[in-house]
């Protein structure tokens, strides 16, 4: 977003610069021959070696293997579509959205008010509207004010430098397809990147696609109202499910 314009600013990010996205199958492929070689070590110490205690224990059947439950996100299905509001309960934040997509000025992203936020798209990027089967990262970004309320205000404290938003607090996310439904997502990780190296960083926005997963960028206002806001601040956020109220 434009920091130009001072004391407000916002949440930058180049929209110029194509997000990395170059899978590190080498290392992928390395780890699983260690994990491989580490497995069949474990195994063959512990088949060689027997003890009077594993002796005694019945053999693996059905009855006696516990299985580890599929965790996903809860069902339903919602079409994506443009986000009309969103809301957090552990910090009772209210957000609505402007109704087109986020506008992009001199290849920032610079939403056209300071008390909505807006869904980031556009047709050179992989970036997706919110929507319980979206095929890659969704892109909610609004402004911070130096001075001046804005409507991200609430994700970050400039005052004690922190994230106010904790690993597994709940986004809710209601859109024009869900009607009455919210989408649901959970906190995952927080990022206080340098706006310069926030559009180059595979740690945020990953090397290949990442269906279910939402990012809210804002800005980190510095104590004094008339210095530059030079980082951003980034939650990632992973699709849950549906919910039917934002209790």
């Amino acid at each position: 977003m434009n920091t130009n314009s001072q004391p407000v600013d916002d949440a930058d990010l180049d929209d110029d610069t194509t997000q990395p996205r170059r899978p590190m199958l080498w290392i992928v492929a390395t780890i699983a021959v260690i994990a491989a070689v580490g497995a069949a070590f474990a195994l063959f110490q512990q088949s060689s070696t027997p003890t009077e205690e594993a002796a005694e224990q019945p053999p693996a059947t059905p009855e006696n293997v516990a299985e580890e439950p599929e965790v996903g996100p809860a069902g339903g299905y919602v079409d994506t579509s443009a986000p009309v509001e969103m809301y957090i309960p552990s910090l009772d934040m209210h957000a609505g959205f402007e109704s087109g997509p986020c506008r992009v000025k001199d290849g920032l992203i610079d939403p056209v008010t300071m008390d909505l936020a807006c869904a980031y798209t556009s047709d050179d990027k992989p970036y997706s509207l919110p929507g319980s089967d979206a095929e890659d990262i969704v892109v909610l970004a609004g402004h911070t004010g130096a001075g001046v309320p804005g409507v991200f205000d609430d994700l970050y404290d400039g005052d004690a430098d922190e994230h106010t938003v904790e690993i597994g607090d709940e986004l809710l996310v209601r859109t024009v397809t869900s009607g009455d439904q919210w989408l649901s997502y959970r906190a995952t990780d927080l990022h206080t990147p340098q706006k310069e190296v926030l559009a180059q960083s595979t740690e945020i926005w990953g090397s290949e696609p990442t269906p279910g997963r939402l990012l809210t960028i804002s800005c980190v206002q510095p104590l004094n109202p008339f210095a530059p806001s030079l980082e951003n601040a980034v939650v990632g956020w992973e699709y849950a499910g549906l919910v039917d109220v934002a209790a």
